[in-house]
């Protein structure tokens, strides 16, 4: 058996599914999503059936048909085998980017996980605020196709709460030896445009093992990536196992030598603050839902001019998780901080307290509070229910626009219906359209500002991953004996190290082996 075995992630940007063998040990490192891959079957209007368990995924290529690692409704719905025990011994979760965790959701129950506890919160959330028909049951789920003999003497299928596994999540503290099988291991914080992005340090009896994960070296906790090299590199592994989206890039903004030259996640606060402090109106900014180093920024920059960051509900739930279970250590804003709201979207019925009309058998008035809570999810209505929340409406920007600055995503566009801003700018915190199903979406929300004659502000975004030169470095500072390069698509770029002295395997996906 190889040490290595790999799944996904190789010549592609994602979708990390690798399985390591070593000292009679296995353990899976990531099981996320090619988003690549997915795209070719799936989109807006088709998606894979729950009904079919993991059928149409496997048909399609999308998982590995590996032995002992799926669950057993799915399997025995397709009148597969169920092994009785587990084939790996855990897995380690680098970070909670669908592209690295959204396929844990098909893995059996009694497999182990390890993670940062940054990362269990995050997927906690996704877990509750996911719709219920969706893959998104990460932490725990229902088994599916099961029935019991009723009281009528019939089958019904069994949705009790008794039908609920949870899976064991194991939260690692920083640089702390942990023993699964015959592993040593040990988890490494990193930067990343998410909160509890992590690296590994595995060691076995006579080989030593890093996987990276993803990381940067220019976001707020950029020192969390130095102190992983500078361990790594203590560490002298047999093999690294690194990625490399950016692998084909110079540093930061090197294309556009003519326009200022954006380093770390501090110059993007700048250049916002600068261009929106004399602006009279509604600022509109689109950064990732979990990318809260960019909440931090327009945090930052809401306090210097005198604004409101309003966020979505999912943000703020995200950020109340980590202050109930991390708050000694959080960088981020309280949830009830003065600069910061909650803003509340019309849902359901539309549906607000002195709002919209309703019918009462014939009679037409607003509603009351019991009926239009009732629209929200039991997770939304915790913001709703207490008074130290700053929540906010549509109605409360319309009263002074020039207070706030709003987080609104491409699925959020139809709130402007509601706020109608008089004046208003628009600030794009994200990826730039890279491929032409992105560009399409950038298409739709530029006809949205169109409409409003909201004009567009770009370049306030930096990269989840470190640069070309960048890697290059941090390889020849760990010096491992062997390199693998995974999630990128020029992985002959790393050949150059071949000259330092580190052998460059280039991975390739194995055959399924079910």
């Amino acid at each position: 058996m190889d040490v290595l075995e790999f799944y996904g992630g190789v010549d592609e940007i994602g979708g990390n599914k690798i399985k390591l063998n070593l000292d009679n040990t296995s353990l899976l490192l990531d099981f996320g999503m090619s988003f690549k891959q997915y795209s070719k079957y799936f989109g807006d209007f088709i998606n894979p059936r729950k009904a079919n368990g993991i059928g149409d995924f496997f048909e399609l290529g999308l998982i590995p048909k590996i032995k002992g690692i799926y669950r057993e409704d799915y399997l025995k719905h397709m009148g597969l085998n169920f092994e009785d025990k587990p084939a790996v011994n855990g897995l380690l979760l680098s970070h909670a980017h669908a592209d690295h965790a959204n396929y844990i959701t098909h893995l059996r129950y009694d497999i182990p996980l390890y993670m940062s506890l940054n990362s269990k919160i995050i997927l906690e959330v996704i877990d509750e605020t996911g719709a219920n028909n969706s893959f998104s049951d990460i932490c725990s789920y229902k088994k599916q196709f099961e029935y019991y003999l009723n009281k009528k003497g019939t089958y019904s299928q069994l949705k009790s709460p008794k039908n609920l596994l949870k899976r064991k999540i194991n939260v690692l503290e920083p640089y702390e030896n942990t023993t699964i099988g015959d592993l040593n291991v040990q988890l490494a914080p990193v930067d990343h445009s998410l909160p509890g992005a992590s690296a590994f340090l595995i060691e076995g009896n006579d080989k030593k093992v890093v996987y990276t994960g993803d990381l940067r070296f220019h976001g707020r906790n950029r020192e969390f990536t130095k102190g992983f090299v500078k361990e790594a590199k203590r560490f002298s592994p047999d093999i690294l196992i690194c990625e490399g989206t950016r692998i084909n890039s110079e540093y930061y903004n090197s294309q556009h030598p003519h326009k200022k030259i954006l380093n770390v996640e501090e110059d993007i606060e700048k250049k916002a603050y600068d261009d929106i402090n004399d602006f009279k109106g509604l600022v509109i900014v689109n950064f990732p839902l979990r990318d809260l180093d960019r909440l931090i920024t327009f945090h930052n920059i809401a306090k210097s001019t005198n604004r409101t960051l309003l966020i979505s509900m999912k943000q703020a739930y995200i950020l109340k998780r980590i202050e109930e279970e991390n708050s000694e250590k959080t960088i981020y804003p309280k949830i009830d901080d003065g600069n910061l709201g909650i803003y509340i979207p019309r849902k359901g019925s539309g549906l607000f307290p002195n709002n919209s009309y309703v019918s009462y058998e014939g009679d037409w008035k607003y509603p009351t509070e019991d009926e239009y809570i009732k629209d929200y999810s039991k997770w939304e209505r915790e913001f709703l229910d207490d008074e130290e929340y700053n929540i906010y409406t549509y109605k409360d920007i319309q009263e002074n626009e020039n207070q706030y600055i709003i987080r609104l995503d491409n699925f959020s566009f139809l709130e402007l219906i509601d706020i109608k801003p008089k004046s208003a700018v628009y600030l794009h915190s994200t990826t730039e359209p890279f491929n032409e199903e992105m560009e399409m979406d950038f298409e739709i929300t530029q006809n949205w500002l169109n409409h409003f004659n909201i004009p567009i502000l770009k370049h306030y975004h930096l990269s989840g991953h470190a640069s070309g030169p960048e890697l290059i470095d941090m390889i020849c500072e760990i010096n491992p004996d062997v390199l693998y390069p995974i999630h990128t698509e020029h992985a002959e770029l790393y050949d150059v190290l071949n000259h330092f002295g580190i052998e460059v395997i280039h991975p390739k996906n194995l055959i399924d082996s079910l």
